[in-house]
């Protein structure tokens, strides 16, 4: 059986993701407080995005879940109808 290396792969990406990250503070041509400022706006925007397709999302499966009630509503109506047809020949035969 192979062995399931994904711990190691996650390990690895997160120690290289670290390191990366840590070279790129020590190398960046801004100061700190500038970097600091960007990222925070850039979290931001990440966080804005994330709930404008959340919003996006949501809408969608309200619609699609609007559009099938109808539909199922749409459907019990005309079994119905068939139904009280049927009962009323039914009763008149």
């Amino acid at each position: 059986m192979r062995a399931n290396k994904l711990p190691q792969t996650v390990l690895g990406f997160a120690v290289g993701l670290g390191v990366g990250a840590a070279i790129g503070m020590l190398f960046a041509p801004k100061s700190g407080e500038d970097t600091r400022e960007y990222l925070l706006d850039g979290a931001r925007d990440a966080v804005d995005d994330a709930v404008a397709t959340g919003r996006k999302f949501t809408r969608r499966a309200k619609q699609a879940v609007d559009q099938v009630v109808g539909d199922v509503t749409d459907h019990v109506r005309d079994v119905t109808d068939a139904g009280e047809r049927a009962y009323t020949k039914a009763k008149s035969a």
